[in-house]
């Protein structure tokens, strides 16, 4: 009988994960993320000893070339600021007959769509 791709796959691993427990399942998974983090790590700091190396052979210094790199990382702008309002509530600019309010940002309720398509003018529910 020829083997499957799953059963040859278990004799590689070493791992029979049918058999396993979700306790052992989860630390398999926690010992497999601590691992692959630490071979990140090697990984990067070979590379940036490589970047170091190439960089003194043309006659750069690394620490101009890539400042956040050369001391400790410090977290990178991703580019977009918050506003100074976020968050903050706004001010209402219509209230409806029935006390609904609207603060102009977003969808037009439905409340002053009707009183629109009634004949009135949005002017009129201005705060």
């Amino acid at each position: 009988m020829p083997e499957t791709t799953e059963t040859t796959s278990r004799r590689k691993s070493g791992f029979d994960l049918d058999s396993m427990s979700a306790q052992e399942l989860t630390a398999l998974i926690e010992a497999a993320e601590a691992k692959r983090a630490e071979k990140q790590e090697e990984a990067r700091n070979a590379l940036i000893e490589e970047f170091r190396s190439k960089a003194a052979e043309i006659g750069l210094d690394f620490k101009t070339l890539v400042p956040a790199a050369a001391g400790a990382s410090a977290p990178q702008p991703t580019g977009r600021r918050t506003r100074r309002d976020a968050g903050g509530s706004v001010a209402v600019r219509f209230r409806g007959p029935n006390g609904e309010t609207w603060s102009g940002r977003g969808r037009m309720p439905r409340w002053l769509s009707a009183m629109e398509a009634s004949g009135h003018k949005r002017d009129e529910f201005r705060v």
